[in-house]
């Protein structure tokens, strides 16, 4: 892997539609499964703050948070990282910049779902601080929260 650059607010829709396209079948379940990524990326660039990793121009990783909300905290709605960059550390360097964003952006704590079958993503959440949160009844994912 090359030198990553991490910015923030860089990628266009369709640099993020790109990107998640690629890293689509490592989401579990698939993300194309539950929404339609075309409009999902749309509303990503227009109104989700990003953790964005560079490696040259391609978007390498990627983390989307909304915080329209100071008082309720932030929604992680993204963590996404290309298989060519996995199991490099790059989601946890993407996580401990979200929540700087978090902090500067004075949120109170930041919340995020998360499949229970995805016990890799479960052990990096639960290795930056994030903690069990109550879920909606019939809702399959796990919250998880990290207060601030």
């Amino acid at each position: 892997m090359s030198t990553l650059r991490l910015a923030l607010d860089e990628a266009d829709a369709a640099q993020l539609l790109a990107h998640l396209q690629a890293a689509d079948a490592n989401f579990v379940p698939p993300l194309s499964s539950r929404l339609d990524l075309a409009p999902y990326a749309d509303k990503l660039a227009a109104r989700a703050r990003r953790i964005e990793a560079w490696d040259g121009d391609l978007l390498a990783g990627c983390i989307a948070i909304y915080a329209d909300d100071a008082d309720r905290g932030g929604y992680i709605s993204n963590v996404s990282v290309l298989p060519s960059h996995q199991g490099q550390g790059l989601a946890g360097q993407l996580l401990e910049r979200t929540v700087l964003l978090a902090v500067e952006l004075g949120l109170p704590r930041i919340r995020l779902e998360v499949h229970p079958d995805n016990a890799p993503a479960r052990a990096l959440y639960r290795r930056h601080g994030f903690r069990s949160a109550p879920s909606p009844a019939g809702d399959p994912s796990l919250i998880l929260e990290r207060v601030l």
